[in-house]
C-alpha cells in the first residue's frame, strides 16, 4: 500500500507530472507552486489569491468583504490584522519562489507599518526578497489600494530549511532517538 505525499512539495511534483501528462508528448508546461497555495484554506478562506511568484517576488490580489473591514472612519477600512495576515502570505511566497516552493520555511519576524486606511479595494500586496543566504531571507512588502496609494508596508525575516521534518522524525527527536 502506498501513501500519497500530502506536503506542498509533493503537490508541486504531482502538478508538474499532471501538466506533463496533459500537455501531450514532449510538452512539459511549468506549474507554479503558488497555484497549490491558492487552493489551501489559508488563502481561499481569506479571499486572497497569489497572482505571481517568481525570482524572489510575489503579488497577491485581495478583494475584501465586509467581514474584513472594521477600521478607519465608519469601520470601512480593511483591518490591520487582515493586512498582516496577507503580508505573511505574500512575503512567504516571495521566499518560496526562490526554491520553486520545494523547501519548507517559517516566518521568524513580521513587522507591519500602517500608513493610510485601506478603504479602496481591491488591494494589491507585493513582496520582494531584499537579501539572504542559504537559510535566512529578508523581505520587504507593500500594500496598495486600487488608486495606487500605499496603505501599509511590511518587513519580514524567514528561515528556510533543507528538508521537511516528517511526523516520524519529530517523534524520534522528542524521544531522543537518533542523537549521537
Amino acid at each position: 500500500m502506498t501513501t500519497e505525499d500530502k506536503s506542498a512539495s509533493g503537490a508541486v511534483s504531482r502538478g508538474r507530472e499532471q501538466a506533463g501528462e496533459a500537455g501531450g508528448a514532449g510538452e512539459q508546461g511549468p506549474v507554479a507552486f503558488y497555484e497549490y497555495w491558492n487552493q489551501l484554506d489559508m488563502l481561499s478562506w481569506m479571499g486572497a489569491r497569489i497572482t505571481e511568484s517568481s525570482d524572489g517576488h510575489a503579488t497577491v490580489y485581495f478583494e475584501p468583504g465586509t467581514h474584513h473591514r472594521g477600521a478607519g472612519v465608519g469601520g470601512k477600512a480593511v483591518t490591520g490584522a487582515v493586512q498582516a495576515y496577507i503580508f505573511d502570505i505574500v512575503t512567504g511566497a516571495a521566499v518560496a519562489s526562490l526554491a520553486h516552493g520545494m523547501k519548507p520555511q517559517v516566518t521568524v519576524k513580521l513587522d507591519v507599518t500602517f500608513e493610510h486606511p485601506a478603504y479602496d479595494a481591491p488591494l494589491t500586496f507585493e513582496a520582494s526578497v531584499q537579501s539572504g543566504g542559504r537559510q535566512i531571507f529578508f523581505v520587504e512588502g507593500v500594500c496598495r489600494d486600487t488608486n495606487g496609494r500605499v496603505c501599509s508596508r511590511a518587513h519580514a525575516i524567514y528561515r528556510r530549511f533543507d528538508k521537511r521534518i516528517t511526523p516520524a522524525d519529530y517523534e524520534a527527536a522528542r524521544r531522543g532517538e537518533g542523537e549521537d
